[in-house]
């Protein structure tokens, strides 16, 4: 990580220039496949927090090491009827008549955790 910050800020001299623009490009899609990499590794342990919490272990909101954790059902959404998909261009106006007439079936997505780090501490002056 400690070569990531000798990429040039975009207030330095270079940052508009070719070789700059390569190297900002260059520093984002090098942290990107880091965040992927550390997302698959993260994906197994919160696979495990779900089974704690389903076993009772865990509440489905806790703290810990003043970091926030907080269990989610996942997204609602629903499937609409196949006439209301065929009409793609008014797609988004039959999806409000489907659901304000009841004509849709809820369903929840991928559940998921939201974790938060620690608040920093204001300063008092």
């Amino acid at each position: 990580m400690a070569d990531l910050l000798l990429a040039p800020s975009p207030e330095s001299p270079i940052a508009g220039s070719v070789g700059a623009v390569d190297a900002l490009l260059d520093a984002i899609t090098a942290i990107k496949a880091q965040q992927r990499s550390l997302e698959q590794q993260l994906e197994p342990l919160l696979e495990a927090l779900s089974e704690a919490m389903a076993t009772g272990e865990l509440d489905p909101s806790f703290c810990h090491n003043d970091w926030s954790f907080s269990h989610s059902l996942g997204r609602l959404t629903h499937d609409f009827p196949p006439a209301v998909q065929q009409i793609e261009k008014q797609l988004k106006a039959a999806k409000e008549s489907a659901i304000q007439q009841g004509n849709t079936t809820e369903k929840r997505g991928k559940p998921f955790w939201t974790i938060r780090a620690p608040r920093a501490q204001e300063l008092l002056f």
